[in-house]
């Protein structure tokens, strides 16, 4: 039987599109077959969606080859749940991933009120890729689950814990206790490239307009900057959080 829009099960995954019911319900979309495939592998998807057409393309047997609960949907359904312009013919309903911070990390980074969802994305999948211990985003940061920021973290996701908190002023409480040195990305800041990370390292990234505000600045114990040598008044959110993790990197390898 194919499933129509009026469909229960069809109605509340298109509900996953809001955040509010992504928040009360613990869960979210996974679109594509390769994005689908992975969230398989992490035993996070709780059932499948997909169109007739989806034998049309490379890979359909790595996602349907399983015992998840799966439903064909009609192509319209695939549209409305999906949010690009060509949809990859399969929708999974995931929970939400629970990855633990480890007790002895060192390395961590602070999202403060990142508003884009692509740098969002791109910077965990840059966390990922450089070893970053945990990432943590503070309340005022766009929604680690917008289609987007999954989308631009290409997987990471479910390699990396993401943590929320409310409180900037809290996570670096507890950050200190741990005795890490917390690094403010501003222009007042030092040059980077002049500091030591081989210490107990957390960079905080800011909002791709404003920065950090001065309150969180003041709590961080210390201020880099990046060295503009050029006519540009400033990077992409997520390059410069690329250039500043890769420089801890560096020390480090």
């Amino acid at each position: 039987m194919v499933l129509k829009r009026d469909s229960n099960i069809v109605k509340n995954a298109i509900k996953l599109k809001q955040k509010k019911y992504r928040d009360l319900e613990e869960k979210f979309l996974v679109e594509g077959i390769r994005f689908v495939e992975e969230a398989i592998n992490e035993g996070v998807v709780e059932l499948i969606l997909y169109s007739n057409s989806i034998y049309e393309l490379n890979g359909y047997d790595r996602v349907l080859n399983n015992d998840i609960i799966k439903y064909e949907v009609e192509e319209s359904v695939i549209k409305e749940l999906s949010n690009t312009t060509t949809p990859q013919k399969i929708i999974a309903v995931a929970r939400k991933p629970k990855l633990e911070v480890k007790e002895n990390v060192s390395f961590v980074v602070v999202i403060d009120k990142v508003q884009d969802p692509g740098n969002l994305g791109t910077i965990i999948r840059t966390c990922d890729a450089a070893g970053v211990d945990a990432v943590y985003l503070i309340k005022g940061t766009v929604d680690l689950y917008n289609d987007k920021t999954l989308r631009s973290t290409m997987g990471s996701i479910f390699h990396i814990p993401v943590v929320q908190y409310n409180s900037f002023k809290e996570l670096c409480d507890e950050l200190y206790s741990k005795g890490f040195d917390i690094y403010a990305s501003c222009l007042n800041g030092e040059n980077l490239y002049a500091h030591n990370f081989k210490n107990k390292t957390a960079i905080v990234i800011g909002n791709e307009a404003n920065g950090m505000s001065e309150e969180d600045i003041e709590l961080c114990n210390k201020k880099v900057k990046i060295p503009m040598l050029g006519r540009a008044e400033s990077l992409n959110a997520s390059i410069a959080a690329s250039i500043m993790v890769y420089e801890v990197v560096r020390q480090r390898i």
